[in-house]
């Protein structure tokens, strides 16, 4: 602001000044907006900076490299610094044997994709794999990880039936005993498969107090005659039914719950 002390002709030469230095903050904050505006058209140009390499790392034991390729081709246009990073990433992680994409550029034409392949734990539903954090997958026909327990159960139930599998082989561990299947149908009750094909029959209603039950009683009624045994049904208050590989009704032991 002038000072009043000031005589009109000097007022005049201030205000002169301090207008022309904001005209010059103004037309400099211009200049420099125009200047990056046409810097960054120029770097988007594709045809100045265009992307000559695309790396594929990662180590893969089921997943196709030519149906990644195929999914993240179409995504994977423009130059070094137009290239849409977040669609290649998400076009590789919709494939079902991907587990995590990251895709980085390297300076400078490369792009990099690092996949992390999923590591199937179980079959889920005959028509999928569980991996360890009990997300189901759905892989479409062509190699397939063998010898894999047999999961199955409600889509929304994948992640429980998983950590009840594992609870379960910790159990019968110590009896020597290997799970195959563990299935919870929609009523929620609970069938398990041993190894040597026996079939145990758990049912909804507590059924791994039922299987503590039956381990308590492996000794002295199951110790020796595995080989003969069919089904185990673990489905009763105090007891269970037992069903010989030789003969068609079941040994019923105690009295079944309703």
């Amino acid at each position: 602001m002038p000072d009043k002390a000031m005589g009109p002709l000097q007022q005049l030469q201030a205000v002169l000044v301090t207008h022309r230095r904001s005209l010059s903050g103004l037309l400099l904050l211009g200049v420099l907006a125009m200047t990056a505006t046409l810097a960054m058209r120029w770097m988007s140009d594709p045809y100045r900076f265009p992307l000559d390499v695309v790396e594929v790392k990662g180590e893969f034991r089921y997943m196709e490299k030519t149906a990644l390729q195929q999914a993240v081709a179409p995504h994977a246009t423009g130059g070094f610094f137009t290239v849409d990073v977040d669609s290649i990433r998400a076009a590789a992680e919709a494939l079902p044997w991907v587990y995590r994409a990251k895709v980085r550029r390297i300076w400078p034409a490369t792009l990099r994709l690092h996949i992390t392949e999923q590591q199937a734990v179980a079959s889920w539903n005959d028509s999928g794999y569980l991996n360890a954090a009990g997300e189901a997958f759905y892989p479409q026909a062509g190699l397939s990880p063998e010898g894999l327990p047999q999961l199955g159960g409600p889509d929304d139930q994948a992640a429980r039936v998983l950590q009840r599998y594992s609870e379960v082989s910790r159990t019968l561990q110590s009896l020597a005993m290997r799970v195959t299947q563990l299935t919870m149908d929609k009523r929620r009750a609970w069938t398990l498969q041993l190894d040597n094909g026996v079939e145990l029959k758990l049912g909804r209603a507590h059924p791994w107090q039922r299987l503590q039950r039956f381990v308590r009683a492996y000794p002295n009624v199951f110790a020796g005659r595995m080989a003969d045994l069919g089904r185990v049904d673990m489905r009763y208050s105090n007891g269970f039914s037992v069903y010989w590989q030789q003969q068609d009704a079941g040994e019923v032991i105690a009295k079944r719950d309703t």
